[in-house]
């Protein structure tokens, strides 16, 4: 019984910092990752919304007005890079906000976008910072 109780003992001491780590992972999961490997990325391309674009190749000033409507309707905006067809997720710069209207109202447009390249599981997303 004595060696049943170190070993419950010892067991309990090794997982309480496991615990704690994995209790300091899950507070912080939704804090931005400045300083950790994001790097600043000045895009030229066009502001297209992610639906059309991809299911039926749509772009350009003649899709302005649709790509507009599907933005303001939550449709995700994509940012297509001129020369290499790269298709960037365009993200607001804060989370709990919406596309500010300087990104909505140039759907269709070429622009060049500076913002936060992230890079995960083979996808590009960039952050606006700014439209021009």
């Amino acid at each position: 019984m004595k060696h049943l109780r170190r070993g419950m003992v010892a067991t309990l001491l090794l997982m309480s910092p496991v615990s704690v780590w994995a209790q300091g992972e899950h507070e912080h999961e939704h804090d931005h990752a400045h300083g950790k490997g994001v790097q600043e990325i000045t895009i030229k391309g066009e502001l297209v919304d992610s639906l059309c674009y991809v299911a039926m190749a749509a772009k350009g000033t003649g899709h302005k007005q649709c790509a507009i409507d599907c933005a303001k309707a939550g449709i995700p905006i994509s940012m297509l890079e001129d020369g290499t067809g790269k298709l960037y997720t365009v993200l607001p710069k804060e989370d709990k906000t919406g596309y500010p209207a300087s990104v909505i109202n140039k759907m269709g447009e070429t622009v060049t976008l500076k913002g936060d390249l992230y890079e995960t599981g083979g996808q590009r997303y960039v952050t606006v910072e700014s439209v021009e």
